[in-house]
């Protein structure tokens, strides 16, 4: 097995999880099979029951290692066990032959069916305290039945006795066997451990156990615990009691934290690395009812979720009708009382608020949904093809549900359950397709074509506008135009947006500006004949032209006519805005910019004065022209004269 990091990992342990009801058996067959007492409490052996997890290994003759979570059966303390459960190989499923199938045993089972965990076996227990191989064979054919249907329908039965050890050989044999099925683990996805137990020692600190569920991570590595978002660095490693350098997915392992205190992580946090789990008070998800279940589950019920190690508190909100049948699966939204974090293909369980029993569980489709109402209605086929469809299909819909703020794929990876590797693949294939466009090549930030065609429509919208209330301009510019979707978009979007618009024809680009494809400027009579007047008024005053307002005087225009006909033409280029109420034709500005122009050729600078002497024009007139000279950095004001800027390379 290889690493992230590339190096060759040892064998890893198969990790077993025991489940069944109270008092069958299962902490004193752990012991029977590894020597190790899980029961770590005083309360505990005082009442004979596991309250807790516990934990224990061994390497078989065979050098095989195995990992066994012990998980309680009292049904006041199944949510330990749910906790116990997250990451585990295989079950072990203790049954006492004394007693048989109990209610727990049932809860036990269907939770495990329900987290699809994939293989397992049963232990017949205590056959030491019944008469006669008669009743153990009633007991094997009523945890047969109870089996069927289950991921331990074909899996063997055991008959065992931890205190007179028969049975024990043939368990042992039967568990190295099923550990040679140990399926590969996610080595490629980022580190992720779901927190089981938090304690303190002394001399180290912080010290939290569970199973590397993906990845791996080494010493003095950072990480971040969620939901808090906070970096926690790793002081030491340990893994089935062996202090290492590193731990790997599929192991169990203790971490020591350092700068953080027991109380400030507890079961139900998760380590992880950094923007590998999304964090929500929503989760999209598909929900499955138990069959025994004893009435339907209406919309809005309150609810204990179950997920990783965590317990939390909701309300249902069923996508598609008013109740969920029992034995159906159902498209739901989880709305939470705390914050859970995940990713896509999530397992999880859910129990009733009161009286607490396991009615369900399934899988997160959307780790953290968007709010976007447009979606609403497609919401749940959109969700169906997220859960069914292949990584193409998923990745897509992903994307898509995003709504026009897109994803950047360390968050895509998320929200597919697709490990870095896979994830950039498949982007790459879904834009040789042209199903969705990266608008941020460094940011790697990409959004649906379908949402890109929304935005082209929004800003057709905007020019079609502007076309209505200015007729006479050629369209908007490059800034006028980004300035609609600045809030969304950066700079840098804004333009590969405005390229992919243009090259599917969208909106056409014309130089400096952008309109549409049917607009032609179009200039009235009225405005036409207002400015050639003008235009004679300004070149009258020479380099001293009137100001707005006796200009409009002048031309017998009222404010709003005159000031439309003024910006149209500076729009167009044909006047050039000096100051807010100054205005002159350009061939004076080019005229007032030559003098300039020779004039800082041969000397250093310019004051205000000798450039008023130099024009003949007032003082006024002068500071307006150097300002707009300054503001095209033609130059550049020190003190109180001019230098030269471009001018003296520019001909404009």
């Amino acid at each position: 097995m290889t690493s992230s990091k590339g190096v060759i990992l040892p064998s890893r342990p198969f990790v077993i999880g025991t489940s069944g009801h109270i008092d069958h058996g299962k902490t004193t067959l752990v012991k029977a099979l590894t020597g190790v007492d899980t029961d770590r409490w005083d309360e505990e052996k005082k009442r004979g029951i596991t309250i807790d997890l516990g934990f224990a290994h061994y390497e078989d003759e065979k050098g095989n290692q195995m990992a066994f979570v012990d998980v309680p059966g009292h049904e006041k303390f199944i949510h330990n066990m749910l906790a116990g459960v997250a990451g585990i190989d295989a079950v072990l499923l203790v049954v006492a032959a004394d007693e048989g199938v109990m209610p727990q045993t049932r809860e036990h089972l269907n939770i495990c069916n329900l987290l699809k965990i994939k293989t397992g076996l049963v232990a017949l227990t205590r056959i030491d305290l019944v008469e006669g191989a008669d009743m153990v064979e009633l007991c094997r054919e009523e945890v047969s039945e109870l089996l069927q249907g289950t991921f331990l329908e074909s899996m063997p039965v055991i008959p065992v006795s931890a205190n007179t050890g028969d049975g024990l050989e043939e368990l042992r044999k039967a568990l190295t066997k099923l550990s040679q099925q140990i399926q590969s683990p996610e080595i490629e996805k980022a580190f992720r451990l779901n927190v089981d137990r938090s304690f303190t020692v002394k001399g180290f600190g912080t010290v939290v156990t569970g199973t590397v569920l993906s990845g791996s991570v080494i010493q003095d590595e950072e990480v971040q615990q969620f939901p808090q978002r906070r970096s926690v660095r790793i002081r030491g490693l340990q893994a089935h009691g062996q202090a290492v350098k590193e731990v790997n997915a599929g192991q169990r392992a203790a971490l020591n934290l350092a700068g953080i205190a027991k109380e400030e992580i507890q079961r139900g946090d998760q380590l992880a690395k950094a923007e590998s789990l999304l964090t929500s008070y929503m989760l999209n998800a598909s929900l499955s009812l138990l069959e025994d279940v004893s009435a339907p589950l209406k919309n809005r019920t309150r609810i204990r979720l179950h997920i990783g190690s965590k317990e939390v508190f909701g309300r249902i909100v069923l996508l598609e009708g008013e109740a969920l049948s029992p034995g159906k699966t159902a498209l739901v939204q989880f709305r939470l009382e705390s914050l859970v974090s995940s990713r896509h293909g999530d397992r999880f369980i859910v129990r009733s608020y009161s009286p607490m029993y396991t009615i369900g569980g399934g899988m997160v489709i959307d780790p953290s949904p968007s709010k976007s109402r447009r979606i609403l209605h497609e919401l749940p086929e959109r969700l169906k093809r997220l859960h069914d469809g292949d990584e193409n299909v998923r990745s897509a819909e992903v994307i898509y549900l995003q709504s026009v703020m897109g994803v950047i794929e360390s968050e895509f990876t998320v929200r597919s359950g697709l490990s870095a590797k896979q994830s950039g693949k498949v982007l790459q294939l879904l834009q040789s397709q042209q199903q969705v466009l990266c608008v941020d090549p460094i940011c790697k930030r990409y959004l649906h074509v379908e949402h890109v065609e929304r935005i082209g429509q929004f800003l057709c919208k905007v020019l079609a506008m502007h076309h209505n209330k200015f007729p006479d301009r050629e369209g908007m510019t490059r800034s006028e135009l980004a300035g609609k979707i600045s809030l969304i978009f950066t700079e840098k979007e804004v333009e590969v947006l405005l390229k992919y618009m243009v090259k599917a024809g969208t909106i056409l680009q014309n130089e400096h500006y952008f309109a549409m494809a049917e607009h032609q400027p179009r200039v009235s009579q009225f405005q036409e004949d207002s400015f050639s007047r003008c235009l004679v008024l300004l070149k009258s005053g020479g380099f001293q032209p009137v100001r707005r307002t006796r200009l409009l005087e002048e031309l017998g225009l009222n404010e709003k006519d005159g000031v439309a006909m003024l910006k149209s033409a500076t729009f167009s280029k044909r006047l050039v805005r000096v100051a807010e109420d100054l205005y002159y034709a350009p061939e004076q500005t080019a005229e007032i910019l030559a003098s300039l122009r020779n004039y800082l050729h041969d000397n250093p600078n310019i004051t205000v004065i000798q450039f008023k002497e130099l024009l003949n024009i007032s003082r006024k007139h002068a500071i307006d022209l150097l300002e707009y000279f300054d503001s095209q950095h033609l130059t550049i004001r020190e003190d109180n004269h001019r230098v030269s800027g471009t001018i003296l390379a520019s001909n404009t």
